[in-house]
C-alpha cells in the first residue's frame, strides 16, 4: 500500500506522457532507463544537498534562498545531466515531442522516489501521499515538459543563430530552476509566515504559488501543442517525399 500512495501519481504521468507522443512510440527500454536515470539523480541531489549542508535563516528571505538553493538548483541540474546522458546517443530521440517524453520519464524517475522519502514513517500516510501526488508530482511534471522543450529546441534547431541556440541550452535549466524555485519559495514563505502568523503574507504567498501553478500548465500546454506541431509538419513532409519518390518510379 504504501508504494502504491508513493508512486502510483508517478506511473499515472508516464503512461499519460507515453501515449501523448503522437507519432512513434519510444521504446520501453529507454523509458525505463530514463526513469532510472531520474532516480539516480534523486539520490545525488540528496547526497550533494546533505553533504554541503548550506542552512539558511529561519526568515522570509531564508525560504527563497533554500527553495533555489537546496533543492531547484542542484535538483534541475542533475534531472538535466541525466537527461543530457539519455539523449546525446540516442538513435530514438529523433522528434521534437521525445525531449518532453524522456524529460518527463527522468522527472517521475525523480519523483517516485521522492516520494518514497518523504512518506517513509509519515503517520499520516494517505492524506500526505494525496497532497504531494495532487501537487508535488505534477509539479515535477510540470518542471520536465519545460526542460524537454528547450532541450529539444536546442537539439534539433541546428540552423538558427548561435546565440539563438546558446539562449535554448541556457533556458533548458533556467527555466525549470526558476519555475521550481518559485514554486517552492512560495509554499515556503507561506509555510513561515502562517507559522508566525503574519496571515496577510501568507494568502499572498498562496495566491502567488496558485498563479505560478497555473502559468505552469498553461506553458505546458501550449509548448507541447508546438512540438507537436513541428513534428506533424516534419513527418508531412516526409510523406510527401515519399510520394514523389514512389510516384517518379512509375
Amino acid at each position: 500500500m504504501f508504494l502504491v500512495i508513493a508512486l502510483l501519481p508517478a506511473v499515472i504521468l508516464l503512461i499519460f506522457i507515453y501515449f501523448a507522443d503522437k507519432y512513434q512510440h519510444e521504446p520501453l527500454a529507454e523509458i525505463f532507463k530514463a526513469v532510472g536515470g531520474g532516480i539516480v539523480a534523486a539520490l545525488l541531489t540528496l547526497a550533494v544537498v546533505l553533504s554541503l549542508n548550506i542552512r539558511f535563516p529561519s526568515s522570509v528571505a531564508g525560504s527563497v534562498a533554500d527553495a533555489f538553493v537546496n533543492a531547484a538548483i542542484p535538483e534541475e541540474a542533475f534531472k538535466l545531466l541525466m537527461l543530457w546522458l539519455m539523449c546525446r546517443n540516442n538513435r530514438h530521440f529523433d522528434e521534437y515531442f521525445d525531449g518532453v517524453v524522456y524529460a518527463v520519464c527522468v522527472g517521475m524517475g525523480f519523483a517516485g522516489l521522492e516520494n518514497i522519502l518523504y512518506l517513509f514513517g509519515e503517520e499520516d500516510l494517505m492524506a500526505v501521499g494525496m497532497a504531494r501526488g495532487i501537487i508535488s508530482v505534477p509539479a515535477h511534471f510540470l518542471f520536465a515538459v519545460a526542460m524537454g522543450y528547450y532541450y529539444s529546441l536546442a537539439h534539433f534547431k541546428k540552423n538558427v543563430q548561435p546565440s539563438t541556440r546558446a539562449l535554448y541550452m541556457a533556458c533548458t535549466i533556467a527555466i525549470p530552476v526558476m519555475l521550481h524555485g518559485s514554486f517552492d519559495a512560495f509554499l515556503m514563505v507561506a509555510s513561515f509566515t502562517a507559522e508566525n502568523m503574519d496571515y496577510t503574507l501568507t494568502v499572498l504567498s498562496l495566491l502567488a504559488f496558485v498563479a505560478v501553478c497555473v502559468a505552469m500548465g498553461i506553458f505546458a500546454f501550449f509548448k507541447c501543442r508546438q512540438l507537436h506541431a513541428a513534428d506533424k509538419q516534419y513527418f508531412d513532409s516526409l510523406a510527401k517525399q515519399q510520394f514523389q519518390q514512389y510516384w517518379n518510379q512509375q
